[in-house]
């Protein structure tokens, strides 16, 4: 049984939206998840890092518990929406560990609000180069996404070969549980038009790379950068865009893992948040 914080719910400019808050020391961390994830994917972290931290981890609107609503959310939308929800629940500055297109949330957020951001930690992030995993590029097709992303057992299982570097290890019920649980076809639907607005099926578009550029050189406060090395989803080659780009970066990479580093080698990811967050 995956052990989890008790889930609480505030108003995100009329957006009802899910989050944890674990811990009562130390400086405040916010969690922010990728496309087609929730909070719940931050069960092997939240505790952890909250017995040295205030930990917030929330659902995007569009994800989780949070509400769906039926329009489209840019990148930029999104980070937005970050930064209202941590106004919501009144933190002036805290840390990022954010994942995958929750990376690409906090480079935009970061770069918009750096006075708002002590430290970064990009895992696995999206956005910093064309190539993306196959599965993600033929979703980006009209019509082809919508037949093929169909909330069932077997579609969390085939996310499951894609994200994990052993996935036989993560084929249990408690994991396909909870990739299953956070596929409904209204969180589909949405995390569709969000990625159609930033690629298409040759990969991420350039008008969107370049925006991620730009964020970087502006990012100045000091940035973790986590990757593993069999990351079929996000290529490791990317991991050096970013440590080269961001003035005050540093790298990591985790050998034998995927895309779910924080899952997949999850000792390993909170040793390292750890020590950065307490450097």
């Amino acid at each position: 049984m995956i052990q989890t914080p008790a889930d609480q719910f505030i108003r995100v400019n009329g957006i009802n939206t899910r989050y944890w808050q674990v811990g009562n020391q130390g400086t405040s961390v916010l969690f922010v998840h990728g496309a087609g994830a929730s909070i719940d994917y931050w069960y092997k972290n939240v505790f952890e890092l909250a017995q040295n931290h205030r930990v917030y981890a929330l659902d995007l609107v569009g994800s989780g518990k949070s509400d769906k609503p039926d329009t489209t959310y840019t990148y930029d939308d999104l980070a937005q929406f970050v930064i209202e929800f941590v106004d919501a629940v009144g933190l002036s500055q805290l840390s990022l560990v954010a994942t995958s297109g929750g990376g690409a949330i906090a480079l935009k957020l970061t770069s918009a609000y750096p006075d708002r951001v002590q430290k970064l930690v990009l895992a696995n992030c999206a956005g910093l180069g064309k190539s993306v995993g196959f599965g993600m590029r033929v979703s980006a097709i009209p019509g082809v996404g919508e037949a093929l992303n169909k909330p069932s057992i077997a579609t969390a299982k085939f996310l499951i070969h894609q994200c994990f570097y052993a996935p036989q290890l993560f084929l249990t019920d408690e994991v396909i549980d909870l990739v299953y649980r956070n596929i409904p076809v209204e969180v589909l639907k949405f995390q569709l038009r969000t990625f159609r607005t930033a690629a298409n099926f040759l990969g991420m578009k350039s008008a969107f790379l370049s925006s991620i550029r730009e964020c970087l050189s502006k990012i100045h406060c000091p940035t973790l950068v986590l990757w593993g090395k069999q990351d079929r989803v996000i290529p490791v080659k990317y991991a050096q865009v970013a440590v080269q780009a961001i003035p005050n970066a540093k790298l990591q990479l985790f050998d034998e893992c995927g895309h779910l580093i924080y899952i997949e080698c999850s000792d390993a990811f909170n040793k390292q948040v750890l020590a950065f967050l307490g450097e």
